[in-house]
């Protein structure tokens, strides 16, 4: 399974006036879905961040706004609950995220799912993962799991930021093969953060190993010692002959900040961990432990991780109003010329049209 986009919204509270129309106009919509594409169609669609911010711009809110996700989902969920349609919406907001294995064993079998042990795994993966192994800044408080009746399953977490009053929504599939390595096949936000501690990304793989094994082969003392070695480093009070981004060690946003300790029983009890991701699911270990290891595994014993945000931005040329930045009208027409050059010009060759359409998929899959 991997994390296949995500959307970044700005959070925003108040009462929705036409909540019950949502839950009406959800529920026949969905039906119309099911009936049109079948359940499994229908399920897979959560999985596009794109898809469900248009789904809740017809249900009457606003395209960047967090509740388009919370009050979108939440209403969907009570449309499908007890009805006919062979898809249910487990999870939710706060409290609801910890409701899964309950509604899993409930709502789920009523449509015919019987065995939810993988289902429950998978929703706890998704979260930790969000939570824990992208630090991005923002922390998951709303998770949902979209489920048809043969166990087709698409996920949905959001994290909020509460320095900056944004979200950034996750969205997961079970298409994909279940991996710690690159969970995401795109994630998409307004503009990307200037640090992100991204033990998801293919250079954090020495990290992720170094932290399995120094939880193995170090009692918790050791670690705790560890731990304050690296913190002194980062304060300059240490020496520092290890590769480390020199601004991460000067200007460390409050999000990337080792945490205080370790709590010694539950790194006794995770002794016996041998995979990364079991570790990210297990009892007691949250992100600031996460944390903590990696800059033991960084600072202490050398290994490598990635410190870029992997989000890519939705826009290719910048946008009218000016956010997350200004039009810029010379790529426009430079990619307008690649175009015309790649397809249209019968003297370019096959290597050639290809290396052009591999400079415009360059050009406009980052901020120029």
């Amino acid at each position: 399974m991997k994390r296949v986009g995500s959307a970044k919204l700005w959070l925003v509270e108040g009462m929705v006036p036409h909540f019950r129309e949502m839950v009406v106009l959800g529920r026949e919509i969905l039906r119309a879905l099911v009936d049109a594409h079948g359940p499994s169609a229908t399920v897979k669609r959560f999985s596009s961040p794109h898809w469900l911010s248009a789904l809740s711009c017809v249900l009457g809110f606003e395209w960047d706004t967090s509740g388009q996700t919370t009050v979108t989902l939440k209403a969907l969920k009570i449309a499908l609950r007890d009805s006919e349609i062979p898809v249910r919406i487990i999870g939710g907001k706060g409290e609801e995220m910890r409701w899964v294995s309950y509604e899993a064993s409930r709502e789920l079998r009523r449509i015919g799912v019987e065995d939810t042990d993988d289902l429950t795994w998978a929703s706890k993966f998704s979260c930790s993962v969000d939570d824990s192994a992208l630090q991005d800044s923002y922390r998951v408080y709303f998770h949902s799991m979209i489920v048809d009746e043969e166990g087709t399953w698409a996920v949905v977490n959001q994290g909020m930021n509460l320095e900056d009053r944004t979200a950034r929504r996750y969205h997961w599939s079970c298409d994909r093969k279940i991996s710690i390595e690159e969970p995401h096949a795109s994630i998409f936000a307004e503009k990307d953060q200037d640090l992100v501690l991204d033990l998801t990304s293919p250079e954090s793989s020495t990290t992720r190993k170094t932290m399995i094994e120094i939880l193995g082969d170090s009692p918790p003392s050791r670690l705790k010692e560890d731990l304050a070695k690296a913190k002194m480093i980062l304060r300059g009070q240490g020496l520092l002959d290890r590769e480390f981004p020199l601004e991460l060690a000067e200007r460390l946003p409050d999000h990337l900040a080792p945490p205080n300790n370790f709590d010694e029983e539950t790194l006794r009890r995770a002794k016996g961990v041998r995979e990364f991701a079991d570790l990210l699911t297990f009892r007691g270990v949250g992100a600031a432990t996460i944390r903590g290891l990696a800059y033991i595994s960084c600072l202490i014993y050398g290994s490598e991780a990635s410190w870029r945000d992997p989000a890519k931005f939705a826009y290719a040329h910048g946008t009218k109003g000016g956010r997350p930045y200004p039009v810029d009208r010379h790529a426009m027409t430079e990619n307008a010329r690649l175009l015309r050059d790649a397809v249209l010009s019968s003297r370019l060759g096959e290597p050639e049209k290809i290396q052009a359409i591999r400079r415009l998929a360059a050009l406009t899959s980052t901020k120029a």
